[in-house]
């Protein structure tokens, strides 16, 4: 149980978890064998990590209405952190749709769009969502 309750844990085992529940929906839904592109799952990833802070900035809102004196600047300080949180990933996520964009129908080079897509893409889109998390 411990485990569980570890931030670090739970922050790089959710993205993963997340990549192999996303790589087989993906195939289900398309009902065929297994593909790579079922791996690229970037773009998801960066998109859940901001819901994330959509949903907590949604959160801080509540909790500014009751906050007061130094609680009240507390929040404020954190909204403004999850404001520059949603920037990055905003921008992130542009990044990361012009990537597949250049990469999805370049199957004749497919280990340079292997790391592109199942590499890159996946590791900042994980890496946003396990920092949000």
């Amino acid at each position: 149980m411990g485990l569980l309750t570890n931030r670090y844990f739970v922050a790089l085992g959710i993205p993963i978890v997340l990549l192999l529940a996303g790589a087989i929906a993906k195939k289900l839904v398309r009902a065929s064998t297994w593909q790579w592109k079922d791996f690229y799952l970037g773009v998801e990833f960066t998109l859940a990590a901001m819901s994330s802070g959509l949903v907590y900035i949604l959160d801080l809102v509540k909790d500014m209405s009751t906050a007061q004196g130094s609680q009240a600047s507390l929040v404020a300080r954190k909204l403004a952190g999850t404001g520059g949180f949603l920037a990055v990933t905003f921008f992130m996520l542009l990044f990361l749709l012009s990537v597949h964009q250049d990469w999805e129908g370049k199957n004749n080079q497919p280990v340079a769009q292997r790391l592109r897509l199942g590499v890159l893409s996946n590791l900042i889109g994980s890496g946003l969502l396990a920092a949000r998390v």
